[in-house]
């Protein structure tokens, strides 16, 4: 009698159909997943373009607000102006959040102002070092090392050359390197810049009474102090620096602008001279990451009129 067969044949029927089954559900299943990654993707995609435009469109209300104030108030800038008015701790939109900060950063010294090796920025530099506890020494090598490099990108490019990185730490609040010569404005230096320039604590004194009292620093209120207004001194700025935080869903973005305002024979201009987009909390990028290889003022965004 013949051997039944048709269970054991069953039987390995109905694996093949599990096995199926399971190879099945692992595609869909896979299938799925690569959907809600994708989804996941394109919408994390969609919130960075928000925070991006975000960012670009704060960046934008500055590049307006000093534009402006290049015809409504070119003769001084200080903080009770327009542009610095901008600054937002936050903003809420429907689209996300985004905060704004607005730096003058002609309240710093140039460092590049002693490239031309001249006597006065290089006697300013000493007393300004001395104020931050540093030597005489250092401000001579900073001065040997840029009258032959020429203008730096960046103060911490100096480390380079051998300038030790805590002499450039105790600089940084107080000097920055300019793209273009700019003088100290005495509306929005730091008190202890002040008295680095007036080389005399009590005049400096009497001038930041003056500025808490009415806002602003002017030549006739220079007078009223009885103090002289220092060499590389000024009541106006040129070059401000912006950063932005902006958050749309899951993404955040930090924008970092440097920007540069132009009032000659050819018209008035604003102009984004550097910009950056990066995580928060991230370091300022370097020179190569700027895009700020070749001529130190490379073509940007613009508002002229």
């Amino acid at each position: 009698m013949t051997p039944p067969v048709r269970s054991n044949e069953a039987g390995i029927v109905l694996v093949n159909v599990l096995v199926i089954l399971a190879i099945a559900s692992s595609v869909v299943f896979l299938m799925l997943s690569s959907r809600d990654v994708a989804l996941d993707r394109v919408a994390l995609q969609a919130d960075a373009a928000r925070a991006e435009w975000l960012a670009l469109g704060a960046e934008a209300s500055v590049v307006d607000a000093l534009r402006r104030d290049l015809d409504t108030g070119p003769e001084a800038d200080h903080f009770n102006e327009p542009w610095a008015l901008v600054i937002q701790e936050e903003a809420v939109l429907p689209t996300g959040r985004f905060s704004v900060a607005v730096k003058d950063a002609q309240a710093r010294f140039d460092i590049n102002l002693l490239a031309a090796g001249t006597l006065s920025p290089a006697i300013f530099l000493e007393r300004l070092l001395a104020e931050v506890g540093q030597t005489p020494e250092s401000a001579r090598d900073i001065s040997r090392v840029l009258s032959v490099t020429g203008p730096v990108a960046r103060l911490e490019d100096l480390e380079a050359y051998g300038i030790p990185p805590q002499v450039l730490g105790a600089l940084e609040p107080y000097a920055d390197a300019l793209p273009v010569p700019g003088t100290i404005n005495l509306n929005t230096a730091d008190p202890l810049l002040l008295r680095a320039m007036f080389n005399n604590r009590a005049a400096a004194a009497r001038v930041q009474r003056l500025r808490d009292s009415r806002g602003e620093v002017t030549r006739d209120g220079l007078a009223e102090a009885d103090v002289l207004r220092p060499e590389n001194s000024g009541f106006t700025s040129r070059i401000f620096d912006v950063e932005v935080l902006a958050e749309s869903g899951a993404a955040r973005v930090a924008l970092r602008s440097r920007i540069l305002r132009t009032d000659d024979l050819s018209g008035k201009g604003v102009v984004v001279i550097r910009r950056s987009l990066v995580p928060p909390d991230s370091p300022p990028p370097t020179a190569d990451a700027a895009n700020e290889s070749g001529p130190r003022i490379a073509p940007g965004a613009a508002v002229t009129r």
